[in-house]
């Protein structure tokens, strides 16, 4: 159990890095076609799905790490959240849980490409100041 809100912190972080990995896996091994490219233009135009090569879609890797990792990581924080204001570990919090990160992916990264950039962006502007922090004012 949580003892402080710098464990719950942390447990949501290590899940958010593991959730990279996780996603960084996927897009090596996913067999959806990158937008735009060749493959997708002609999965559109014919309308018949063929599955990309294992190690073809290079370009999905930074993509679905970003996904599996927020959506982990956000699952991970509120269970534990919740677990550290409850002084109760149970499976009520980890159905919470699943629920912030369920309405987080229908808000930022399910609705709209312009709240999909703005999550990006700002996921990649708070990795960048957690790295400055860490390496000059801490």
């Amino acid at each position: 159990m949580s003892n402080n809100s710098s464990t719950a912190i942390a447990e949501g972080v290590f899940q958010g890095i593991q959730g990279c990995i996780y996603g960084a896996i996927w897009g090596l091994m996913t067999p959806f076609h990158v937008a735009g490219s060749p493959g997708a233009i002609a999965e559109l135009k014919t309308g018949v799905f063929k599955p990309a090569l294992p190690f073809s879609s290079i370009k999905s890797v930074g993509y679905n790490a970003a996904i599996f990792g927020s959506i982990m990581g956000i699952q991970r924080l509120s269970c534990k959240g919740l677990e550290l204001a409850r002084r109760r570990e149970d499976y009520y919090n980890n159905i919470f849980g699943c629920a912030v990160a369920y309405k987080y992916y229908t808000f930022f990264l399910g609705s709209s490409e312009r709240r999909l950039m703005m999550h990006n962006r700002t996921l990649g502007a708070g990795a960048i100041f957690v790295m400055i922090y860490g390496h000059f004012l801490a």
